[in-house]
């Protein structure tokens, strides 16, 4: 009888192990990496200097810079809208002159913005765009009213043609792809 109970013994605990051993093999989990993707951003900002709340302006010329940086990773092309305006909506801007630097910039085009000619990577800055603004004359209707300059940029990855989505053109108005070596 002992030697039946160390068989039993014996069988017993080759079934316990054979069953853990299954349990263990279609239980395992396998191992799982992680892989992260961080996409990139387009974010541009306009950096300005020059005249904020004039007081008692007079028909003279006032430095006014207008540039644009690139605050995101992507490589980005840039336009800005220039929208002067007086406070009265019936008083005409043309006696305001926006003295501008076009030399890496486009003219103005149809759609109202003015194109970088190249794209810019994280932290980089255009050129100036605007330098100064002129008051030609201020008859007296002008008095008391006051002058805006609403600069409106706009940023949008250079590949994919996402212009041609985010900015609703078919052409860029200047070659395409140069990076900006200021």
């Amino acid at each position: 009888m002992k030697k039946k109970s160390i068989i039993l013994s014996i069988a017993l605990l080759i079934a316990i192990l054979i069953a853990g051993g299954s349990l263990a093999w279609f239980t395992s989990s396998p191992s799982a990496e992680v892989n992260k993707f961080k996409m990139g951003t387009v974010k541009v900002k306009v950096v300005e200097e020059g005249f904020e709340n004039l007081e008692n302006v007079k028909a003279t010329t006032y430095t006014k810079n207008v540039q644009v940086q690139s605050l995101g990773t992507k490589r980005t092309y840039v336009r800005v809208r220039l929208v002067p305006e007086w406070s009265d909506p019936s008083l005409p801007v043309s006696n305001v002159v926006l003295n501008l630097n076009l030399g890496n910039w486009t003219t103005k085009q149809p759609d109202g913005y003015y194109y970088f000619k190249y794209y810019l990577k994280e932290n980089e800055i255009t050129s100036k765009l605007l330098e100064s603004v002129t008051f030609t004359s201020l008859p007296p209707e002008y008095e008391g009213k006051v002058f805006t300059l609403k600069v409106v940029a706009e940023g949008v990855q250079i590949t994919n043609g996402a212009w041609k989505d985010v900015w609703g053109i078919n052409t860029l108005p200047f070659t395409p792809e140069i990076p900006w070596a200021p």
